[in-house]
């Protein structure tokens, strides 16, 4: 369905945002996870099925909310749910909003093609209670051509936050200790290192 397709459409990167979804151990570096900002679902809804077709409407339960958001389509209302807890930060808000967009993916799939991005790791810093990136991170989709690839190894190369080796890139690894890039792939479970290992072993054989 046309109307669908629209809905599902990439959204530009200044709609984006992105939130620490893990720190190492010395919290020196996060993991960014990618998520759209509520108002461009809103503004995304309002272009493409009019700002009359669609509503929204929220439920609370224990220690979270439920969104219901309805869209007119083809004569009829559809209507899909999902629900969120209380965030850390403004959690009425927070909650709310996080419920509206959980379930304009879930249900409606818009900004859905969010959960192929790359869980890259980026500098961060303390701010209050939490922590936030000292640099923006950068959208990488997993299914990137190998053009878009290279040209984010080369900007954006993963750097190790546990071990001997900790601080360096796995490039500079790979040039002083094969080894431990053997070790790497036996150990490690995190698929950009073993993705990173395994082209540098394929390239540079």
């Amino acid at each position: 369905m046309e109307l669908l397709e629209k809905l599902k459409e990439k959204f530009a990167d200044d709609d984006l945002e992105f939130r620490v979804g893990a720190t190492n151990k010395d919290k020196t570096m996060g993991l960014a996870l990618a998520y759209v900002q509520a108002r461009a679902i809103q503004t995304r809804l309002d272009e493409v099925v009019g700002v009359d077709k669609w509503k929204v409407s929220y439920r609370e339960v224990t220690g979270g909310f439920i969104c219901t958001l309805s869209i007119f389509i083809n004569g009829k209302w559809i209507s899909k749910e999902d629900g969120s807890n209380m965030t850390e930060f403004e959690s009425i808000k927070g909650g709310i909003s996080s419920a509206f967009k959980r379930v304009a993916s879930s249900g409606f799939g818009i900004g859905r093609y969010l959960y192929k991005s790359r869980n890259n790791w980026y500098p961060i810093k303390q701010q209050g209670n939490g922590y936030i990136f000292s640099v923006t991170p950068k959208l990488e989709l997993k299914d990137l051509d190998n053009k878009n690839i290279n040209q984010t190894e080369n900007s954006e190369k993963i750097i190790l936050t546990f071990g001997k080796y900790k601080g360096q890139t796995i490039e500079n690894v790979y040039e002083k200790d094969i080894k431990y890039i053997d070790y790497l792939l036996d150990k490690s479970k995190d698929k950009n290192i073993l993705d990173t290992c395994k082209r540098l072993k394929r390239e540079r054989a």
